[in-house]
């Protein structure tokens, strides 16, 4: 079977294979980031890791900011492209999904100024995302591990919720709480 660019632009298009609810706030942070000035990006940079993104082409592309960053370089999206074709992360199916994924991030139209709530939303669903994990760690563990482990496997699962917790609190007070939705008085 061949694959045909098109398929490879349909797969990556496709909601319901590709698109987790939260990549399309992933996208928008991630073209608020390259037209962010160095300054603002480089703060969001600093408060984000690869893990907080869903979509694996995304934190391929936030790496690749992060490293232009890092380095000093600037960080539009000639510059990330070009990073990327470097270090040889354009050959490919992967490579042509991962090139799609910049120019649809380019393109997205975000406001770089909002940039930090983008982030703070990445970082929120990532949260979440955690939790959801930690629950079917328990579960498993319930099922599998034996009984004079499960405390402390429990335990440290709650070390690592807590820890997450703790750097959303961190992100909250550098970025700004989201306002409450239904809580005007």
């Amino acid at each position: 079977m061949t694959v045909t660019d098109q398929t490879d632009l349909d797969r990556y298009l496709s909601a319901d294979e590709f698109a987790p609810p939260d990549a399309d706030t992933e996208t928008l942070l991630l073209c608020a980031l390259l037209f962010a000035t160095r300054a603002a990006a480089a703060d969001i940079v600093d408060l984000l890791t690869t893990d907080d993104f869903h979509q694996p082409l995304h934190a391929e592309l936030f790496d690749a900011i992060a490293a232009l960053m890092n380095t000093g370089q600037p960080h539009d999206p000639a510059m990330v492209l070009a990073h990327l074709e470097r270090h040889g992360r354009l050959a490919g199916h992967h490579g042509r999904r991962l090139a799609y994924a910049l120019t649809t991030a380019t393109t997205a139209g975000a406001d770089p100024t909002a940039a930090p709530y983008y982030a703070h939303a990445v970082i929120s669903a990532a949260y979440r995302r955690s939790f959801r994990t930690a629950g079917a760690a328990i579960t498993e563990a319930a099922e599998t591990l034996p009984e004079a482990d499960l405390f402390e496997h429990m335990i440290a699962i709650g070390r690592a919720q807590r820890t997450a917790t703790r750097r959303l609190e961190h992100v909250r007070a550098r970025i700004g709480a989201a306002p409450t939705v239904g809580n005007i008085k």
